[in-house]
């Protein structure tokens, strides 16, 4: 039997080096982190998590207790301004029914306040442009009766 016959070839040592020192390197080196402590932060992660996951569970059904109460508030807000919508509606109606036989003394007297108001403001107006007439007479400069100005003559010589 033929032996086994290994194949050579050339290379340059100094890439070969490099990954030896490289191996050496990787194999000397310790991990400076302690696999314990690790474990217990991991472990205090995964706590505060879970933690988060209750309290986020907690506020989710709090949150669906009070959406399931929602429907029957909105009802009662839509029955309760149904009711103000007609107490509107009465109110209109009454508004434009014509005043009754009781109501009617006060109706006339309400006439009359409002003729003599108009009285007033129209008063109050010619008043007001009296004062109008007098302020802008009193404005006007006092032309007084002056002779015209003339030039002086010239010294005769």
């Amino acid at each position: 039997m033929p032996e086994k016959q290994h194949e050579f070839e050339l290379i340059p040592l100094h890439p070969l080096r490099r990954l030896e020192k490289r191996i050496e390197k990787i194999e000397s080196f310790s991990p400076t982190i302690d696999v314990r402590e690790f474990l217990k932060e991991l472990l205090d992660i995964i706590k505060m998590n879970q933690g988060l996951v209750d309290e986020l569970v907690k506020v989710n059904s709090a949150l669906r207790i009070e959406l399931s109460r929602l429907p029957a508030k909105l009802d009662e807000l839509v029955s309760k301004l149904g009711e103000l919508l007609s107490i509107i509606k009465a109110a209109a109606t009454e508004e434009t029914t014509p005043p009754s036989e009781s109501s009617k003394p006060f109706v006339e007297k309400i006439e009359k306040l409002v003729e003599a108001n108009k009285k007033i403001v129209e008063s109050n107006e010619s008043v007001l442009s009296a004062l109008e007439e007098i302020e802008k007479r009193l404005r006007k400069p006092v032309l007084r009766h002056t002779l015209p100005l003339r030039k002086p003559l010239p010294p005769k010589q």
